[in-house]
């Protein structure tokens, strides 16, 4: 159970945290769970996208971000919204349909950030459906990661959508990644065959 802290401690805590955050102190911000501590947490996790604490702020926002908490903030305000982005690029297999739902935000930024964390999710079987429903966003660069992932991690199935995905791209750079999931996916199941 989450332990609670009277108001002026918790801001005292979150204000100190935002001057010099640390990855105990976000696990332990976290653990309060109080959606008030997202925002920074998320903005050091933001802050430090390599190293030795990313995995640690990583699970801090995981921890706190649960389904209902960030489908309420991506439903929110324009800043909520953002910030709810960024949270789904702590690599959580849950996000999938939530990332599918920023990516085509009214917003510029969080569809920016959706696509970042699709983008770092291009080799996670948990975002295959994703990649499939992908394929027919809006947006061509969101269209090229989906046939990057499902050229990473496809199977024979998937031939089917990235070729009627194919017979109607217009833009060139989706165009040649949705070819080259094609020739990917094709030359395994040649390599499936032959070794079978």
């Amino acid at each position: 159970m989450p332990k609670h802290l009277d108001d002026n401690t918790l801001l005292a805590r979150l204000a100190a945290f935002a001057r010099k955050p640390s990855p105990s102190e976000a696990l332990a911000l976290a653990r309060l769970g109080d959606e008030r501590a997202l925002p920074p947490l998320v903005a050091a996790m933001t802050d430090i996208m390599e190293g030795e604490h990313v995995s640690r702020y990583r699970e801090a926002v995981r921890t706190l971000a649960d389904l209902p908490l960030l489908q309420r903030w991506l439903g929110g305000d324009l800043d909520a919204r953002r910030i709810a982005a960024h949270a789904l690029s702590a690599h959580d297999a849950k996000h999938a349909p939530l990332i599918a739902a920023a990516l085509v935000d009214a917003d510029d930024q969080v569809r920016a950030i959706a696509r970042r964390s699709l983008r770092a999710w291009t080799t996670s079987p948990a975002l295959h459906q994703l990649f499939r429903g992908a394929l027919t966003n809006p947006d061509p660069r969101v269209r090229l990661l989906a046939a990057e992932g499902l050229g990473k991690i496809g199977d024979r199935e998937d031939l089917a959508h990235l070729n009627k995905a194919l017979e109607t791209e217009a833009d060139d750079n989706a165009r040649d990644r949705l070819s080259w999931a094609v020739e990917k996916l094709e030359g395994d199941k040649l390599e499936d065959d032959a070794s079978a």
